[in-house]
């Protein structure tokens, strides 16, 4: 075998890869099915249903693509900052990228809310339903974590399903108009550190888009 030969086809191959990869990260594009609505599943506001077109800057192609690394590798990730910055926004461009249909989207509030509701009554809801129904869902988020009572029962509900998540390994978005000391008190200690294991805080900058 001609050494010389074979070190300079390796040589060859590697400057002719250089030369094809992109300069910058290209943008991570989603289709929109032609002639219909997505087909979303359970929970998402009829706001962010609706066709969108993704800015092309690079500060939130930064952040969503931060968010669908984590999404794609079964991660909780958090979404931080304050009113009005696009963090929901986010959390439904994830959802149409890697599952419309399958996922479920609710506040925190609603969350308890329904689960409460089900106490004591006999159309087909209750508490052990509606955990399952989040445990399994492909992906969830769970928006306006700060409004909510914050009581021993919330806290252990909630713990309890991001844990079911954490082990099945499928991916989670919280998602609180607080900074991350408040996240870390609100959510408490067992939850921050299944975040910071596998997805992390991704902090949501800018002005508000609502002004």
């Amino acid at each position: 075998m001609n050494t010389a030969k074979t070190t300079l086809g390796v040589m060859a191959d590697f400057d002719r890869m250089i030369e094809e990869a992109p300069d910058e990260p290209q943008p991570i594009i989603f289709a929109q099915p032609a002639g219909r609505d997505i087909e979303y599943g359970t929970g998402m506001p009829k706001r962010y249903r609706e066709p969108w077109e993704r800015p092309s800057d690079a500060q939130w192609q930064g952040y969503f693509r931060r968010v669908m690394d984590k999404v794609e590798t079964g991660g909780i990730v958090a979404l931080i900052g304050n009113r009005g910055t696009g963090k929901t926004r986010i959390a439904a461009e994830a959802v149409r990228n890697y599952s419309p249909d399958k996922s479920t989207y609710t506040t925190a509030m609603g969350l308890f809310l329904r689960i409460r509701a089900s106490f004591g009554k006999n159309n087909g809801e209750t508490e052990e339903k509606i955990v399952k129904e989040m445990s399994q869902s492909t992906l969830l988020v769970i928006d306006e974590v700060q409004e909510r009572g914050n009581t021993a029962w919330e806290d252990r509900l909630l713990t309890h399903i991001l844990d079911k998540r954490y082990g099945a390994m499928t991916p989670t978005i919280i998602i609180a108009n607080l900074n991350a000391s408040e996240l870390t008190e609100c959510l408490g200690a067992s939850i921050s550190s299944r975040i910071n294991e596998t997805g992390g805080i991704v902090t949501i900058t800018g002005k508000s888009h609502r002004e």
